[in-house]
């Protein structure tokens, strides 16, 4: 509660109201420190006994007075309760000489405070509505024309104040989102975490948040689904409270948000802390891409006051979720040209360009480790003339059957490719010939006796298999291109054989 100060009776000067609006517009000034100086100013030239400046949330439709020279505090007033909210709100301002010929709801609060007379003035920026300065007196009639334009200034400056507020605040957010942005060019290959934990530091440092939680999403059944990435400000007590509240159920509904553009929902609910300390009102906002959840960051201001920016802060956390989900959309768009260019579209196998890398790979490792390393070359038998007879969606259809059971039988471990048109490697690490040759025999049993569908049609498939083991244990040093040789070499015996067999070369 602040004192009433002293009355001034000395006119207010054309030079001091300058200095005072110059010294007001300190570019070194907080905001809170320069409108409470500017209420004084106008306290002293308007020779008033209550003066307030309140700011106006469109948002919440309240007036929130946040400077004041008075021994009482009015507080948070809602437009409709507020004596001519509805007029400042249309910009008009008001000179009332005697308020008890006013709005009934003011006459108890007018009568213990004394009030006679008042002026008040709509405090208007470049975004509209922006607060009210308002000055009251207990003597009848007391405000001039003059009262009124001294505090239309001191309006005008707080508008100003304002503005230059915003502007600093709206710079500071881009800032934050450039930096935000080229770091996420940087971390494109690195996991969602890495972009969730430097979000999570955003927001706590550029909004002054004195707690915020950010929590990704893990798929594994019978875990805790909310999984902990960065947290400040929140208990362990508070973690444990939110992860038994967000269970998979309530996760879900929170990932059926609309698409098309729409922008990410902003929910506020109230939350009783794990430690029992009180309740906080809490927001939070779901990170979510083509319908499915990546993750949920929540926050919250120890001060109600914060949350008077929230038309600003809300728009700037929605881009900041935004540039998360572009993102996410590029790590997406780059798994998919991954996937097409290490990838056959038709058999979802392996293509020989990555078939060729994984090769190299495992031979340098298998010199290093003393271990085996088995190759197979599978083709289908007859398969120009299974085309020519059935035509080649039919053929189309056999290899993305045929591309399906060789995926199911062999190891995660193994490397399985479409090598040529028709024909098939896979590479087995750490695998012998004796171990390999009953992998192959298991897989060219299974197509022999598997009845193939296209269309109406079932047709009976054989394979042709050929294998080759490298065995550095045994003194053995080839490159890539030998063991392909060796393993096609036996594949090409398997065909002069009959065809539907397996053979194996010795260890190269």
């Amino acid at each position: 509660m602040q004192e009433k100060q002293p009355f001034i009776p000395e006119p207010y000067g054309v030079h001091q109201l300058v200095r005072s609006l110059n010294a007001i517009l300190a570019p070194s000034r907080e905001l809170s420190e320069a409108l409470d100086q500017l209420v004084q100013e106008a306290f002293t030239a308007v020779n008033c006994d209550h003066l307030f400046l309140s700011r106006y949330d469109a948002a919440s439709h309240f007036f929130r007075t946040v400077a004041w020279r008075s021994p009482i505090h009015p507080g948070d007033v809602p437009v409709d309760q507020k004596f001519m909210g509805n007029s400042y709100c249309n910009g008009q301002p008001i000179i009332a000489h005697d308020l008890s010929q006013y709005n009934y709801r003011m006459r108890p609060a007018v009568a213990r405070m004394g009030l006679k007379s008042m002026v008040g003035i709509p405090i208007v920026t470049a975004q509209g509505m922006a607060g009210v300065l308002e000055a009251f007196s207990q003597q009848t009639g007391h405000f001039s024309d003059l009262e009124k334009d001294l505090l239309t200034l001191f309006a005008t400056q707080a508008a100003a104040l304002l503005e230059k507020a915003d502007a600093a605040r709206n710079y500071q957010y881009k800032s934050a989102e450039t930096d935000f942005l080229l770091e996420a060019l940087k971390l494109e290959q690195a996991s969602v975490e890495s972009l969730f934990y430097r979000v999570g530091e955003t927001f706590s440092s550029v909004l002054g948040m004195d707690g915020v939680a950010v929590f990704g999403l893990s798929q594994q059944e019978g875990e805790t689904p909310l999984q902990e990435v960065m947290a400040k400000g929140f208990s362990p007590a508070d973690i444990a409270r939110l992860k038994s509240l967000y269970n998979r159920e309530a996760l879900l509904r929170l990932a059926a948000v609309p698409e098309g553009g729409e922008e990410p929902p902003i929910v506020k609910q109230s939350f009783k802390r794990g430690d029992n300390s009180g309740t906080k009102l809490l927001y939070f906002v779901p990170v979510v891409y083509k319908r499915t959840l990546f993750g949920v960051v929540f926050f919250y201001w120890q001060e109600a006051e914060r949350a008077f920016d929230m038309p600003g802060i809300e728009q700037f956390i929605r881009r900041m979720i935004g540039h998360i989900t572009m993102v996410l959309s590029r790590k997406e768009l780059y798994a998919n040209i991954q996937k097409i260019s290490f990838h056959d579209i038709l058999t979802g196998l392996a293509n020989r360009r990555l078939m060729d890398y994984i090769l190299d790979r495992e031979l340098k490792k298998g010199k290093r480790s003393k271990k085996p390393l088995s190759m197979l070359m599978i083709d289908i038998d007859q398969f120009k003339t299974l085309n020519d007879l059935y035509g080649r969606p039919v053929g189309d259809a056999i290899l993305e059957q045929i591309g399906s059971m060789i995926k199911e039988a062999f190891r995660s471990t193994d490397l399985a490719a479409r090598y040529g048109s028709e024909e098939f490697a896979v590479l087995l690490p750490e695998t012998d010939r004796e171990d390999a040759l009953a992998l192959a025999e298991g897989l060219r049993e299974k197509v022999a006796a598997y009845q193939f569908s296209a269309g109406n049609r079932h047709i009976k498939v054989t394979l042709s298999i050929g294998g080759a083991t490298h065995q550095v244990a045994a003194g053995g040093d080839a490159g890539a291109e030998r063991l392909i040789l060796a393993a096609d070499k036996a594949l090409y015996q398997a065909k002069q054989l009959g065809r539907n067999i397996t053979v194996f070369t010795g260890s190269i």
